[in-house]
């Protein structure tokens, strides 16, 4: 059955496509969402694209997941509408940019997505690691600075928690549907929690990622954010991915330490031993690596106007 909007055809790309899927995107730019999917589900796209897509029944698919995002406010978005934020996912030739996305919560993606702070960190971080995230968040957050995170627990929690507490916004990038609670949590930790905190994902809303794929996200956390700080990594792949592409995409790394001791903080101290990374301590710090981040911030939320 042929899709009647775009919309529903993105809906079933999301749900056919494995991401990253360059091939998948550059047919769709080249023929349209609709007739893409048509040639697609007739299997008489390129062999390239066929490689990239996933078995099932993915109309089906397509049907539940609007219908689930219609039920819990879920909007998708493309590359056709406003809300796409173009100029961040256009930044490298070798980024492969997501089809469509799908996003719940309050406020415009690509509005979020200009003045972004990404802070990674490890899922069991220590105390130490806990209270610098926090503190961290809430202090980029208090100048207008979007607080983005993979929506994990542990250091990606606390950022949210920080920019929370300071009244601030966050953008938790998943690495799954946002409705099939995977990680177990994750829905516990972001969606609804906060009102400040806009959830994104490329995957529709009731779908696992594949395994070997579970990690694609890091791609979209590195390619929507400015800047990349790095709290407490621990042993976590997941973290040095995000480092990866910020680097690629040209992203400042920033990374905080910790005591020399803890292994937990060993990869933050090689990035800042072989200058990967910026050594800082706290919120003021990130504006001093990377000034463009004050425009327009003189002067804190916080701080009373004075009388004349």
């Amino acid at each position: 059955m042929r899709p009647t909007t775009v919309h529903s055809a993105y809906a079933y790309l999301l749900s056919s496509a494995v991401p990253p899927a360059p091939a998948t995107v550059a047919f769709v730019q080249d023929v349209g969402a609709i007739e893409a999917v048509r040639l697609i589900s007739a299997d008489r796209a390129p062999l390239a694209v066929l490689a990239e897509q996933r078995p099932g029944d993915h109309h089906d698919a397509a049907r539940r997941a609007l219908a689930v995002a219609a039920l819990h406010k879920h909007r998708l978005i493309t590359p056709q509408d406003a809300e796409w934020p173009d100029n961040q996912l256009a930044r490298t030739s070798a980024f492969c940019p997501p089809l469509a996305l799908w996003v719940h919560g309050d406020g415009q993606l690509k509005d979020h997505a200009e003045r972004s702070v990404a802070i990674v960190g490890a899922r069991h971080p220590t105390t130490y690691g806990k209270i610098y995230s926090m503190d961290i968040a809430a202090g980029l957050a208090r100048h207008g600075i979007t607080i983005w995170s993979g929506g994990t627990a542990g250091v990606p929690s606390q950022a949210h928690r920080g920019a929370y507490n300071a009244r601030g916004a966050s953008v938790a990038v998943l690495g799954s549907g946002m409705r099939n609670r995977y990680p177990a949590n994750h829905e516990s930790l972001v969606l609804g929690c906060s009102p400040g905190t806009l959830v994104v994902s490329e995957y529709n809303p009731l779908t696992m990622p594949p395994i070997p794929n579970a990690n694609a996200h890091n791609r979209l956390l590195a390619a929507l954010t400015r800047v990349c700080v790095v709290v407490e990594p621990g042993l976590s792949s997941g973290v040095m991915a995000v480092v990866a592409h910020a680097e690629n995409n040209g992203s400042p790394i920033l990374a905080f330490p910790g005591p020399v001791n803890t292994l937990t903080f060993e990869q933050s101290h090689d990035l800042i031993r072989t200058g990967r990374a910026t050594l800082i301590s706290g919120a003021e710090h990130v504006f001093e690596c990377v000034p463009g981040l004050t425009r327009d911030i003189d002067r804190t939320p916080d701080e009373e106007t004075p009388g004349p």
